[in-house]
């Protein structure tokens, strides 16, 4: 390895993962000024796979991400191959086994191990020095960060762990429980993402709507204090909320987004279902009208604002009846955004247990069957919305003759994209806002023109 290092980080999962590989790849590229960042690992000497572990289908996507690498430098003098994440925190000895040529396996802590990632590179590099990280560091650890996006938006992760306990979910047991970064790290990230030209900064977390709990002396959230921090930060154009639990949604966060200058009116609210039997089962929020009374609080605080959910369908015990009633509530929520998951039984969740596992089959035709109710809700939508009307689009990326992006309302990478022409060839980049005159719209996809 005595030439230009290079190396390639892959992020499997989600925006929470991209968020660490950014700050593990910006902590290897600040080692060494001769690094190149590849984007193939055809061409690296080192790669990074930094799995997701929550789903089977995840963990299947990790072995066959880990073996494809493999096939593809394994070969390759002073070639290395690390995988880190959260398929690897509770599954490291079966990754050991099945890849015993992976140069070092390092978890959910991966992040934060600053000393392996400054000798990563080196011929005398210790594959096995993983450090124990207590909860100290978490909170005010600061990396540098490569974005690996075009400089429209960058994710920023104001906690980790949940301290939750969804039935469903394996988080707590991969993660553990909620950890805040403190109010002057996530500002200091922020600040730096800023500088680089990020125009939207994309909160995220397990439970976004929790930051802060185990921080304050009573217990409560902080997050109302972190967004007037963020808020008034000088060049931040958009802030943006993923992950907010139904019960910490509060009036009180709602006019204080309505209130801010900066914060999209976007609120992401994962409901998982509307049927009080099987919110109580999944041990969420489960009172009579939870879901449909919180939708209904969030639009008349405020009225303009897009709200996005998702939702489990075939959750064991789930009935007909559960299921058609879930539907009448999509249709009467008039979500913009909801996507939905078939049901996964997950060996570490406590619902793996449950009497009343629906059948493989049944499950696909549900969600098939919520899919096609929520994209006719969000065709509607786009075509009231915004068919015939200008709107403020942020610019993602610019191809020769197209120009992509998205509404305000809409978040990156699960949203409407809009396709927009650019008949005054007008100097546009990345990151930069336009207003456009949209002329038609799909379920999922706008099409206009710059003004």
């Amino acid at each position: 390895m005595g030439h230009s290092r290079r190396v390639c980080i892959i992020s499997l999962g989600c925006a929470k993962n991209l968020a660490d590989s950014e700050a593990i790849l910006g902590q290897v590229a600040a080692s060494d000024a001769r690094v190149q960042i590849c984007s193939s690992p055809d061409d690296a000497d080192v790669v990074i796979i930094n799995t997701c572990g929550f789903l089977r289908a995840a963990r299947d996507e990790a072995e066959a991400t880990i073996t494809a690498v493999e096939r593809t430098i394994g070969g390759r003098p002073g070639s290395r191959v690390v995988v880190t994440g959260c398929y690897s925190q509770l599954w490291k000895s079966e990754v050991a086994r099945r890849h015993p040529g992976l140069f070092a396996i390092l978890g959910v802590d991966a992040l934060y191990q600053e000393p392996f990632w400054q000798s990563v590179l080196k011929t005398n590099a210790d594959a096995t020095a993983e450090r124990a990280i207590d909860v100290a560091t978490r909170r005010t650890f600061a990396a540098p960060r490569l974005v690996s996006g075009q400089g429209s938006y960058a994710y920023l992760k104001v906690s980790d762990g949940c301290s939750q306990h969804c039935s469903y979910c394996t988080i707590p047991a991969i993660k553990g429980r909620l950890v805040s970064r403190t109010v002057d790290t996530i500002l200091g990230e922020a600040q730096d993402l800023i500088r680089t030209g990020i125009s939207e900064v994309v909160l995220v977390s397990q439970n976004t709507s929790a930051y802060g709990m185990d921080l304050s002396q009573d217990g409560k959230p902080l997050l109302e204090v972190l967004l007037k921090e963020l808020d008034g930060l000088r060049g931040v154009s958009v802030i943006r909320l993923l992950y907010l639990y139904p019960t910490l949604v509060t009036t009180r966060l709602l006019e204080a987004i309505g209130a801010s200058a900066h914060i999209a009116h976007y609120v992401d609210i994962p409901l998982q279902h509307t049927s009080p039997e099987v919110l109580k089962a999944m041990k969420r929020p489960w009172a009579e009208s939870t879901t449909t009374g919180l939708i209904r609080r969030v639009r008349a605080v405020l009225p303009d604002a897009a709200l996005r959910s998702t939702f489990i369908v075939g959750f064991p015990g789930e009935t007909e009846e559960q299921f058609g009633q879930l539907l009448i509530d999509i249709r009467e929520m008039h979500l913009e955004h909801a996507s939905a998951f078939a049901y996964s039984r997950e060996p570490l969740a406590p619902s793996s247990s449950y009497r009343g596992q629906v059948h493989w089959a049944t499950k696909q035709r549900r969600l098939r069957g919520f899919m096609e109710v929520q994209q006719e809700e969000s065709l509607a939508i786009n075509q009231a919305r915004y068919v015939g009307h200008t709107c403020a689009v942020m610019v993602d990326s610019v191809a020769e003759d197209e120009v992509l992006g998205r509404t305000l309302q809409d978040a990156p990478e699960v949203d409407n994209l809009v396709h927009l022409k650019n008949p005054r060839k007008r100097t546009i980049v990345p990151g930069s806002i336009w207003l456009a005159r949209i002329s038609s719209a799909g379920a999922y996809d706008l099409e206009g023109k710059v003004l």
